[in-house]
Order: C-alpha cells, then structure tokens, then sequence
C-alpha cells in the first residue's frame, strides 16, 4: 500500500492547520489509520524537524523497532540515522536523528536529565489509551512543562478508546477524529462446551479456525492469555487435520525480535496464516490481511499488592473496550468475523475500560522519579487519574525504607545514587549497597540485578522438562540461585559458541544476551560515578548486598515448607528455584509473586547473623518473634511466645507483668520510634484493650496508658530531643518579668521532665494560671490533661500579653500545641 493512501494522509491539511494553531491535539483513530508511522513524517514534511527532534513514544519494545523500520524503509534511510530508536540498554541514534522512537521509559530518563526537552520539537505519545503508569506520569509532566516551553508541541494519538479524558485533561485541547474505511465485522458468540477448561477452549479455537481454513479466504488473529496456553495452541493447530494449509505463528513478549517480526511477513500462497497473540496484538502492532478474530476474552494482568508488596498475574476477563479492539482487527481490508468464545451475557456485564496500571503496580519508582525532579508533595502531583494514597503510602514507605528519601521526601545521597539507574529501585538499592559497603562483591550484584531486571532465561520445552532441568541443574548451588546465576553467567560468557551453549543447557539465547547487555550498561552508569567495578569477594557480602535491596522478600520459615516475609505469611519457595524442597531457617528471594499460591523467586539461604547486619528491622521482626522454631513445633511456640509480645509494625515488644496481676507493654523508645510514624489511623484499634509504657533511658512516660492512645501521642512528640532539665520559672504578668525567660518557658510546654518525687517517672511540662495574672508550670503524667490546661493557660495569657512580639511567639506555641489536640 502507498503510504499517502492512508485515512491519516486524508486529514493532513486538517492536521497541520490545528496543529499550527494549538500546543497540544489530541489524534484519534481506528489501529490502522497510519497515524503511529505518517504522523511524525507529515510533521517532518511540514519542516517540525528543522527546530527539533520529532520524539515518538511507544509503550513496546517491539512496536518501538517495528514503526522505525518501517518510517526508516518508507524514507529510504538507514536505522539510527535520520530516524532512529531508543529503549533500555539499547539506543540506536546518532547526531543526525530527527525522528526518534523510544519507549515511554526512556522519554522519562530523558525528562530527567533536560526537564526542559530543549532538543526536541515535538513530542508525540502513541498508544496513549493504553493509560500504563509511564504514560500517566509523562503526561503530568508534559502538561508542567508546556506552561514553560511554549514553543514545545505535543501530539496525544490514541485508538479509539475514551480520547475525551485527554482533551479535559488539557484543557479541553482539541481533538481531531481520522475516519477509517472499515468493514463490516459479524460477531458470532461461541462459547466453549465448559466455560473455563482450557482444553475445551482449545478445542473450539481448532473447530473454528479448521472450518475458516476449510471455506473461508483471509488470515486468522487468536488472542489468548499467555505463553504457556499460546504454546498449547501452536501444539493443537500443528496437529489438526488441515495443519498444512496452516501458517501458524505465536506472538508473545518473550519470544526474539526475529521471531515476532514474522507476524509481518506475507502470506505463502495457498495458506492461511494463523497469528496466535496475547493483548500485544490489540493496539501496539497491525498484521495485515486479517479477516477472522477468535477472541477468548481474557488477558494477563498484573496486579501489585502495596499492603505485603507482592504481585499478581491475574487472569482476568478483558474490557468491552478491549473485546472491541479486537474485534477491529477483522474488519480493515475486508468484510471479517469475530468469533468470542464467550455469551453475549457475559459481555454485557464487562467493565468499560480496563483498570488504569497507576491502581495496580508498583509506584515506588515513579514516586522516586518525583523527587528526583524536585517534586517533593507526592499527593498533589497532577496525575490524570490520581493514584490511590495506599499506593503512594506504600511507594514512599519503601523508598524510606531503602533510605532513598528523607522526612521531607527529598532525595538522600543513597537516593541519587539509586535514581541514576533505569530500573526497579529494589535493584539499584542492591547495587548501591554493594557500592558504599561491599565494593569487592559490586561486579557480582550487579549481575545479580541483571538476572532480576530480565526475563528468567530458563526454559521448559514441552516433552523435554526434565532433560532441561537436568541441564539446569549444572549450575546448582548450595548458595541456592543467585550464586547459581554468577556461576550460569560466567559460563556463559566463556562459551565460544553463545548460541551452541544456551541450546545444549535450555536457556534462551535472546535473554542471555539481554542480561549481558544490561550488566554492561549497569556497569557503565557505575563507571560514571567514578567507581572502579571489582568482585570476587565473599559469598555472605554478596547476599547481604542483595538482601539490602530485597528486604521485603527476606523470610522466615513459619513452618514446614512455608515462609514468612515482613508483610506476607504462607509464602512457598517456587518449584523452579535451586532452593526448592531445601528448608533453611532464612531465605532472600528475587520476588514474592501469587499465582495458585504465593511463591519466592530467585531464592538463596540466609544466616540468622547477617539479618541483623542488614537491618535491624528484619532481626527484630523476624527472629525476636520466635517464628524461627525448629520442626512441627513451630506453631506452637510461636503462639506462646506470642502472648508474651506485640508486634506494632515490623517490631515485636515484651509484654511485661503491672499492677494486680494486669499486663503491660513495654516500650523502648529506640525500638519503638523505629515504627511508630508507620502506624495506620485504621490499625489502632486492635491496641486499644492494651496498656503500655515508653521506655527513655533510665526512665519512662506515659506509664499505664492504652496502648493506642500511647501511639497517638508518640507520633507528635520528639521524646529525645524535647526533653528538659529544669522546670521553668513561675511569673506574674502585672509584674516585671524577664520577657526572654518567660518565653523560653513557653517554648518548652509539653517537653519531658523528670517528676521531682520519682526515679523513672517522666512527665509533661505543663503551664497553669490562676486567671489573675499568675503563671507557673508543673510536671503532669496524662499527656490530654497537660495539653488542655497548657491550652487553656496561653488562651490567657493571649489576653494579657498583647503587644505584636508576644502574640507572634504565643501564636506559634498555641498552633502547635492545636495541632497536638488532632490526635
């Protein structure tokens, strides 16, 4: 087909008049319409190019190589010359780019290092309606920057899927409507016999794409869940009574560049071609000649659980909006079918649109990407649909956790150093910790996180499991997997033949050359910071480093065969790990997942006395609960010892004997601050019939108060550094008094202060008056009852005191000792 022949060529006046006249259009049109691969060069045409680069982002990698093949051939011009693409650990440009397709990721790197875009005239982000967390995230920060850089133009081209969102979002920018020649597409519902057997579902995709192959003309396009089902697929249709009239090809994220780049290719005469796909057919890439859709109306969705900061990969009914995508791909060059293997019941009851990713990943990176751009109130950053405050707690939590960010939610030296690398900040926290405390295990962490940051590069051929295993197992060690991948990667490295080496020992080729690639990137990001790169140190630095960036999945055997991380019980060491039906006390794992059960990854032994090395946290929580008993026993124990602690947070505390043979909890303030900030409004409640006592050097506050009330209070006070040696002076405000002393007692209300009558008790300084002009403090133990005279006794002194100095400095106490009353 003629480039020019597309819908989007049609609308090309159109285009650039509204383009001319606005900063920001939104494009929306059918998959097919030519907008991804015409739009950049009708704006090149247009001399956009000559003031800047023309940046496409793609929210694929292979449509990110797909589009600059094709832009590159229709120009007749090499890749990475005048076009040219970037995604991770690969870049493919030069000085003469002008149009430039990345990844979304890589346009954020790009924000972050020129906030301002100076080299770039356009910005275009394709596949918007896909709505991934990048995607959100860049379209806060285009809408930032556009108030700056007025010169700056911005394209939103989306299928169409809910375009009205973007135009409101953009102050309701204009939005042009590309009009597609389609066909019509008949929608026949043809559920399985059983609804959910996958060996049913198979069975029908055959019976139907035997019968288009028997009297219908045209390629077939199979959407399924993912690549073990897809591979089932490929297995059933290679089998079928009209397997060589069949041209059959999967499509899913794992496969090579090559391979998925066949599903471009013609048609040999006299076949059918058959594309078995997941969701990366629906939008990101458009196979021509399709005129049969069989949808099975699901996909593979991830979900992240920001409560125990473990992911799912939920097989989950699609959306009508998704069900319609696909039905599109049958309709563009002809009159097609859409089979849905599903009722019309069931469809009618379908979500409109999918969930937005912002509500089910991760935002930890992105809330790191924040600061590292100076953007310190996460809360009001204008996302088009705001993230849910548990994903944002969660993310900053995390990153706290790391040390990443400060109490004001601004980068630490750790953090810059974290933010300097493209990738989950669990990963670089495992680097940098090998960079500031085991500098001869760095070569070795950052191969680790290179394992991590890929795809696994084992495979599992069917009818040949074992013979793979068995070659996997030439790298098994007693360290269990992430020694075993430095001993996979060394090996591999050596090897002459690359591609000889990963066929005898089932791995794939493409994912090993991946890891190997990012490993080098890693290393040169490292390099940069003026580093020298060494290894060859010890094993248990190796893991402490690892452990470092992993803490939410270090665990703790609960029982047989089970493990227990910080915030996720009944956690099963997965079948493909070297520890598997190995059970040692403690364990790191690459990642907590839940599919059928919940699983760890990437699975290595720890030693009860590295915990501590890594964090204190982990030892307290983990080994002071006594959930490291040994045997059938464990249950047992743990519950005994449990009525003898609480666990507030990551920490547990004694439960010590009080008055008439009552209970308290004891609470030891250089254990206690660790968690106290972290407590929830909603988990207070469960402490509520407990009574406790804050424990400070040699002596102690809030002796027999509830438990919860205790929390409270702890998260408004500062006890170390808020605590006096004297109880300030009595004054009469009728008479001459010092004004400095006077206020400097002021300044103290609420600090601690050791009762004159006790050894340990600690109370609060508060301030009374009689109402006629006498003022003096006292120690008092109810932390309520303080603040309210204190309160009660500057409302007074306000009255008497009303020159312009001393209602600016009784002000500021009275706001603060308000903001105290909130709790």
């Amino acid at each position: 087909m003629n480039p020019e022949d597309l819908p989007v060529y049609r609308e090309k006046a159109r285009i650039l008049e509204v383009f001319e006249k606005n900063q920001i259009v939104v494009v929306e049109s059918p998959t097919g319409s030519g907008k991804t691969t015409q739009l950049p060069l009708i704006l090149h045409e247009a001399g956009y190019a000559q003031s800047g680069i023309i940046g496409v982002t793609q929210p694929r990698r292979i449509a990110t190589l797909s589009v600059c093949d094709y832009i590159s051939t229709q120009l007749k011009v090499k890749v990475g010359g005048f076009a040219g693409y970037k995604m991770r650990f690969e870049d493919v440009t030069s000085a003469e780019t002008r149009i430039k397709i990345m990844t979304d990721g890589i346009l954020l790197q790009e924000l972050k290092a020129d906030p301002y875009m100076s080299r770039y005239s356009v910005i275009m982000i394709d596949e918007a309606h896909e709505r991934s967390l990048n995607i959100d995230f860049i379209l806060g920060l285009l809408k930032k920057l556009l108030e700056t850089r007025k010169d700056l133009k911005v394209i939103i081209s989306s299928a169409t899927i809910n375009t009205d969102v973007f135009s409101e979002y953009f102050n309701r920018c204009p939005v042009i409507h590309i009009e597609t020649e389609t066909f019509p597409v008949s929608i026949k519902y043809e559920p399985p016999v059983h609804d959910r057997s996958a060996d049913s579902m198979l069975e029908k995709i055959g019976e139907i794409t035997e019968a288009h192959a028997r009297n219908k003309e045209g390629d077939v396009l199979i959407f399924l869940q993912g690549e073990k089902v897809i591979k089932d697929c490929v297995k059933l249709l290679s089998n079928c009574p009209m397997r060589k009239k069949l041209f059959i090809l999967p499509l899913y994220g794992r496969l090579s560049r090559e391979e998925q780049e066949r599903v471009f290719t013609p048609t040999p005469p006299g076949k059918i071609k058959v594309v078995i796909a997941t969701n990366i057919a629906e939008t990101s890439v458009t196979i021509d000649g399709i005129t049969a859709v069989i949808d099975s109306g699901y996909a593979k969705i991830n979900f992240y659980s920001p409560r125990n900061y473990t992911s799912s990969l939920v097989e989950r009914p699609i959306s009508k909006a998704s069900c319609n995508q696909r039905k599109g791909r049958a309709g563009r060059t002809q009159a097609g079918d859409c089979y849905r293997l599903y009722t019309k019941d069931d469809f009618s009851h379908r979500d409109l649109f999918t969930i937005e990713e912002i509500y089910r990943t991760d935002l930890s990176e992105v809330v790191l990407r924040m600061a590292e751009l100076g953007i310190s109130d996460f809360n009001s950053f204008e996302f088009i649909s705001p993230p849910g405050k548990e994903g944002l707690i969660a993310a900053v939590e995390t990153l706290r956790m790391f040390g990443a960010i400060d109490d004001e939610n601004a980068l630490t030296t750790v953090g810059k150093m974290m933010a300097a690398f493209p990738m989950l900040p669990r990963h670089s926290r495992m680097i940098v910790e090998a960079v500031n405390r085991y500098p001869d295990v760095l070569e070795e962490t950052i191969t680790a996180a290179s394992f991590l940051t890929a795809h696994s590069p084992y495979i599992l051929p069917q009818g040949e499991e074992m013979a793979a295993r068995n070659a996997h197992h030439a790298f098994r060690d007693a360290d269990g997997d992430f020694v075993s991948y430095l001993k996979l990667y060394e090996t591999y490295m050596d090897a002459d033949e690359k591609e000889d080496f990963c066929r005898k020992h089932y791995l794939d080729d493409r994912i090993m050359g991946e890891i190997a690639n990012i490993k080098v990137q890693l290393e040169d990001i490292v390099r940069e910071m003026g580093i020298p790169i060494s290894g060859g140190g010890k094993v248990p630095d190796y893991l402490c480093a690892v452990s470092a960036g992993l803490m939410q999945f270090v665990c703790c055997r609960s029982g047989r065969g089970t493990y227990r991380s910080l915030t996720a019980e009944q956690i099963s060491i997965h079948p493909g790990s070297v520890m598997f039906r190995e059970n040692p006390k403690y364990i790191v794992a690459g990642e907590v997942v839940r599919t059928s059960r919940m699983f760890a990854r990437s699975v290595s032994p720890l030693r009860r006395e590295w915990l501590k090395i890594i964090s204190e946290d982990l030892y307290y929580e983990l080994i002071d609960t006594g959930s490291d008993q040994k045997g059938g026993r464990t249950q047992g124990r743990t519950e005994a010892h449990e009525e003898n602690r609480v666990r507030i947070g990551r920490r547990s505390f004694a439960v010590k004997p009080y008055k008439g043979g009552k209970k308290i909890v004891s609470l030891p303030w250089s254990e206690f601050k660790q968690v106290v900030a972290k407590v929830k409004p909603g988990e207070l409640s469960r402490f509520k019939k407990m009574r406790g006592r804050v424990i400070l050097s040699d002596g102690e506050f809030l002796n027999g108060a509830k438990l919860n009330n205790i929390i409270r209070v702890c998260q408004v006070i500062d006890p170390e550094k808020n605590v006096t040696g004297k109880i300030p002076a009595a004054f009469y405000t009728e008479a001459e008094f010092e004004r400095d002393t006077v206020f400097n007692g002021i300044n103290i209300i609420m600090h601690l202060y050791r009762k004159p009558k006790s050894k340990k008790q600690l109370g609060f300084v508060t301030l009374h008056t009689d109402g006629n002009g006498s003022y003096w403090y006292t120690s008092g133990s109810n932390f309520l009852a303080s603040l309210e005279e204190s309160l009660s006794s500057l409302e007074v002194i306000a009255d008497e005191l009303t020159d312009k100095s001393s209602q600016k400095q009784i002000g500021r106490m009275y706001r603060k000792l308000n903001e105290m009353m909130n709790i």
